[in-house]
């Protein structure tokens, strides 16, 4: 997230930007009692008030982090001062997701003959085959991965959705968002993310072509940046 987010804030930007790993994820120790949603955004919860008080902030999030954004906005909207969602996780209520099949539209495999047993995955994770993405994967994304407590996300994965009260849209959310897609996702698709549009009578939604769930600084970052930095003047002017 940093890398995809910070070239979008020049020196002169006066928002404090906060990063932190989620349980599993990163550096952070997941325990083991945390197994559901409704424990992880209390977690959320608890460190948005130890970290900004009573203060309002915006809210981005990528991927799981989008899921779990997305129920910050149906958990506490009167403290959000905007939202972006960056291609959002959305299963339905059995844990299934609308997507596609694997789309590789610009096709190089001469890049992909020194891959290490865990990098197998990056050709048809991504629509463009070039050097540039899959240097950025692996100076970003593999060390995470690496660093990730894949037994906790197994087990987080058995009781994923959202809890029941904010699984389903609520009154609109009326600050500016984003919700920024790639056509060619197959992780998380995009088709159940365009329906959460009434929910969001602010949002830019777009839905980007030659770009999947790496969309941001891997896919289409030209785009991308343009997007969230038209999310952020959006959430300024609005203040």
């Amino acid at each position: 997230m940093v890398a995809d987010l910070e070239p979008n804030f020049d020196e002169s930007s006066t928002w404090q930007r906060i990063y932190f790993d989620l349980p599993g994820h990163g550096t952070t120790i997941a325990p083991d009692w945390l197994n559901n949603q409704t424990q992880m955004l209390e977690i959320l919860t608890k460190v948005i008030e130890q970290v900004i008080g009573d203060q309002k902030f915006g809210v981005i999030g990528n991927s799981y982090g989008g899921y779990l954004s997305l129920g910050l906005v149906r958990k506490m909207p009167h403290r959000l001062l905007g939202a972006a969602l960056l291609v959002p996780d959305l299963p339905d209520d059995l844990n299934n997701r609308q997507t596609t099949d694997a789309s590789t539209i610009v096709e190089d495999m001469s890049l992909f003959g020194n891959l290490q047993s865990d990098e197998q995955w990056i050709p048809t994770g991504l629509v463009e085959h070039s050097q540039y993405a899959l240097d950025e994967i692996r100076a970003h994304d593999v060390p995470a991965h690496r660093l990730s407590d894949d037994d906790f996300l197994e087990r987080l994965n058995e009781n994923y959705v959202l809890p029941i009260e904010i699984r389903y849209s609520g009154d609109p959310f009326t600050q500016p968002s984003l919700i920024a897609l790639g056509h060619q996702d197959a992780t998380v698709g995009y088709g159940r993310q365009l329906q959460l549009l009434p929910e969001f009578p602010r949002a830019t939604v777009a839905v980007v072509d030659m770009a999947g769930h790496y969309l941001g600084r891997v896919e289409r970052p030209k785009v991308f940046n343009v997007l969230v930095r038209d999310w952020i003047e959006r959430v300024e002017i609005s203040l």
